[in-house]
């Protein structure tokens, strides 16, 4: 964003005229606004009134002395020490310039009263106590400001001013930083929420607890010859609630039809029944294991109320309504903490959890 700044001018008008126009010139080339009151009544009280608030909005403050000490108000201080002190007074950066060689400055331009003199020296020694900087001709006065006011721009920088569309495009930016900010603390205090466990959960069955689950297994005698003869077996077998989110999950990281549950978890249940089953039925082959529902239904409703499963209702492209279901961030993280293979564990294809 580019700034620019305003620059009181302060100095006795009609002894100082050339160097005022050059000092006006350095501070344009260095994009400044100059703003000064030699075209005003510098006797009027309203009129001071008007000067301290031009001082107020201005950046910074430039005086000049030369040989005159201005007028002066009621109390016989000049205008231009007005200025000054009530610059100082303000905080507002000041940048002084005194004339290098007050005897050489022509009588005309100089005061001649004692009275103006004195006060005109202790005014220039007062000015001489801060940052403060010599000329002799106006061209060398205006190349001392110039570098001065750099110099003090860039140790000390000030609001300055803006255009109005360049300003709305700042707010702007500053407002995308801001709501940025916000969306990544929210996208933080929501994640940790997203992992929480629900309230009451830790009253459930869940980690090591274990359940039974009902199924029955389908037996194929091949012995006579097809047709096949078929003979169903009802079964149960236990189950850790961990076991069958290692089951589960890895088919439920994306969005799954419903059913993949079911398939999953009828998998781990073959596992299970395949050796009882085959030493029970040598005779026979097995050929299919089928959870029952209501065990199914136990284990869907048991994950969701340990916030592991989201279950949601979409439709196909034909407009039959589909129940889906995916592992929620708590679901993801407990199934990483279960499976996940830690440091210093062989792992085969044939390691199980």
């Amino acid at each position: 964003m580019q700034k620019r700044y305003q620059v009181f001018l302060s100095s006795t008008f009609r002894d100082l005229e050339v160097e005022r126009l050059e000092v006006m010139r350095a501070l344009l080339e260095l994009d400044c606004f100059p703003c000064g009151m030699e075209y005003f009544p510098a006797s009027s009280d309203d009129q001071w009134s008007f000067i301290k608030d031009l001082i107020d909005q201005c950046d910074y403050y430039v005086v000049v002395i030369a040989g005159r000490y201005g007028s002066v108000d009621a109390e016989g201080i000049s205008f231009t020490e007005k200025e000054y002190r009530y610059a100082l007074e303000k905080g507002i950066p000041v940048l002084g310039f005194v004339h290098a060689d007050p005897s050489q400055i022509p009588n005309g331009k100089s005061e001649l009263e004692p009275e103006a003199q004195k006060r005109l020296e202790q005014f220039r020694a007062l000015v001489q106590t801060r940052l403060c900087k010599e000329w002799k001709t106006a061209a060398e006065l205006g190349a001392v400001v110039s570098r001065s006011l750099t110099q003090l721009i860039r140790r000390t920088p000030r609001p300055g001013w803006v255009r109005a569309d360049q300003l709305a495009s700042t707010e702007a930016a500053v407002e995308i930083v801001r709501l940025r900010q916000l969306n990544d603390q929210l996208t933080q205090e929501l994640g940790k929420l997203s992992v929480a466990r629900p309230t009451g959960s830790e009253e459930l069955a869940q980690d090591d607890d274990r359940v039974e689950l009902a199924f029955t297994v389908t037996l194929t005698d091949r012995s006579e010859g097809y047709p096949y003869q078929y003979q169903r077996v009802a079964s149960t077998g236990l189950f850790s609630w961990r076991e069958l989110l290692v089951a589960c999950g890895p088919y439920l990281l994306s969005e799954s039809k419903l059913s993949n549950i079911k398939s999953a978890l009828n998998r781990i249940l073959k596992e299970k029944a395949f050796p009882d089953i085959s030493a029970s039925y040598p005779n026979l082959d097995f050929s299919a294991v089928a959870i029952h529902e209501s065990s199914l239904q136990l284990v869907i409703v048991q994950f969701t109320a340990l916030g592991y499963l989201q279950i949601s209702t979409t439709r196909d492209e034909s407009g039959k309504e589909l129940r889906t279901a995916v592992l929620t961030p708590l679901g993801r993280s407990e199934l990483m903490a279960a499976s996940a293979v830690r440091r210093g564990v062989k792992v085969t294809s044939e390691t199980k959890n």
